[in-house]
């Protein structure tokens, strides 16, 4: 899948099983069937892991997915969902936070992309330093890379040593209609106690 959208489009996509894929319903025997996944509703927080890792049969071996993957800041899931899906609110999701993993599967490092507010800015949680990011260091430098297999094999293996290996791993959404209860201010209340009396 090249982006987020089509990623859902493909999940809820219906399988029609009919021919020799009948479905086998027991004293009713072979049927023809539907198979497909139904949302009714989604979390406040929505968290999507995008499968960078996967079993490689031809290498027996784990191997990390670094293809092309866009995500955009804003969602609307509405289509997603059931027909019976409550929408007196609409289903827009506002991204807040990116896991990426920067490295390959032997080797590599996590660093956390994290909208804190509504109104603040990006910052990057990279061991012990947070920095100020760009839109662009949150999404275009985290979407993966371009296929490389029009390319010679040669020239494919050069530039996958030259490639960053940087991308996005999990996408945290907050429904937007969501965001000031999720992302409320935290009080002394909201702190545990133990924590408190290590402040004092």
């Amino acid at each position: 899948m090249k982006n987020l959208y089509d990623s859902f489009k493909a999940f809820v996509a219906v399988d029609m099983l009919d021919g020799e894929y009948k479905y086998s319903a027991d004293e009713f025997g072979l049927q023809d069937a539907k198979k497909g996944i139904i949302f009714e509703s989604f979390p406040p927080v929505l968290h999507l892991q995008l499968r960078r890792f996967e079993y490689d049969i031809q290498r027996d071996a784990m191997v990390k997915i670094n293809d092309r993957h866009e995500f955009p800041f804003e969602i609307d899931l509405d289509e997603f969902l059931d027909a019976s899906a409550d929408r007196s609110q609409p289903w827009i999701y506002k991204l807040h936070g990116v896991l990426v993993h920067s490295g390959d599967l032997h080797g590599g490092r996590y660093f956390g992309l994290i909208k804190p507010d509504r109104e603040a800015r990006w910052l990057k949680f990279d061991d012990d330093s947070v920095t100020p990011v760009t839109d662009k260091e949150v999404l275009e430098e985290n979407y993966g890379e371009e296929a490389l297999s029009s390319m010679p094999p040669d020239l494919q293996r050069k530039q996958v040593r030259a490639t960053k290996f940087s991308s996005a791993y999990v996408l945290v959404y907050i429904r937007e209609s969501a965001i000031d209860e999720v992302l409320a201010p935290i009080t002394v209340d909201d702190t545990p106690s133990h924590l408190v009396q290590m402040r004092t």
